[in-house]
């Protein structure tokens, strides 16, 4: 007996010398296959959770920065009609497959013989650095163009308070009482007071 039991500590020590390690060392720990696709499906859930969420954060940012771009272009079109005794004309491009939203601003000079803005050379802005294309429109709250006077007032009263909406057209329709998400101007006052709003306020405006 004793003799096997000096065998049996001479081959554990052989063996020890052989591997570095003891029969009794427990098995390093890792991950299974099982906990792997675990975690892969609850990754991927999650991403399926937020990517809706940070499409729409990226989506209000782009409306927001077209919103911007269009008060800039409607303030300059009021202080110029103003300022050089001109009518200036205002009107929304829809986006296409090579262009984004933009607007033209165009010109009649109360001193010409021109009576018409059709012939008129036009100054066209690009909304929302080019961001804004074809999954994005503008809505106004009537067909007729913006038509500042040489006082940088609105022209035609009858179709205040204007309303300049843009909204993301891959949006699913909004149910029935609510708002489409989208960011606006509010052309308020024949003095052409500008007012920035979202959704919801952007509606109330709306005939």
């Amino acid at each position: 007996m004793q003799f096997f039991l000096c065998l049996n500590t001479k081959l554990n020590k052989k063996i020890r010398t052989l591997y570095g390690q003891s029969l009794n060392t427990e098995p390093t720990a890792g991950f299974t296959l099982l906990e792997f696709m675990v975690v892969v499906i609850m990754v991927g859930t999650l991403v399926a959770i937020a990517a809706p969420t940070w499409q729409s954060l990226l989506d209000r940012q782009r409306m927001n920065a077209a919103r911007g771009d269009l008060m800039s272009v409607l303030k300059t079109a009021q202080d110029e009609a103003q300022s050089r005794q001109q009518k200036k004309q205002v009107t929304f491009l829809p986006a296409t497959a090579t262009t984004p939203l933009s607007v033209a601003v165009r010109n009649l000079d109360l001193q010409s013989s021109t009576t018409s803005f059709v012939n008129s050379p036009s100054t066209v802005t690009v909304l929302g650095n080019g961001e804004v294309g074809l999954n994005f429109t503008i809505v106004t709250s009537d067909s007729d163009p913006i038509v500042f006077n040489s006082k940088g007032e609105v022209e035609d009263v009858n179709i205040m308070p204007y309303v300049i909406s843009i909204r993301n057209t891959q949006l699913p329709a909004p149910p029935a009482g609510q708002s489409p998400t989208q960011s606006c101007v509010i052309i308020t006052t024949l003095l052409g007071g500008l007012k920035p709003a979202n959704d919801d306020l952007c509606d109330s405006f709306m005939p």
